[in-house]
């Protein structure tokens, strides 16, 4: 309601990984919050950004929460979110499902 998940959006574009890996955790408590928080997050467009992230981070820590927030995308809550809205984080996904990080994993198996 505030506006709030917009701007944590555009900072997961962030120059700096501490600001990037805070909004992150924010993004994805909102998501993780119920259903319709989850699909308000998609539609703002977080995917693009959350899967550059995933893709280019080097931080540990950093990728453990950006897969918590993925798996909280695409968890299938009633009702689940739509295919379409989150099918393009599978090939970033199945990259995930070799990673010998056990949160990583675990969070990856979940989404």
């Amino acid at each position: 309601e505030a506006g709030a998940v917009p701007i944590f959006i555009e900072l997961l574009n962030s120059e700096h990984e501490d600001v990037q890996e805070q909004a992150v955790w924010a993004l994805g408590n909102i998501a993780g919050d119920n259903a319709e928080c989850r699909d308000y997050v998609l539609n703002c467009g977080i995917l693009p950004p959350l899967l550059q992230l995933l893709t280019k981070s080097n931080r540990p820590t950093t990728t453990r929460n950006a897969v918590w927030a993925l798996s909280n995308l695409c968890r299938g809550k009633n009702p689940p979110p739509e295919f379409s809205k989150v099918s393009p984080s599978l090939n970033v996904l199945s990259r995930l499902l070799f990673s010998n990080d056990t949160d990583v994993l675990a969070d990856a198996c979940w989404a």
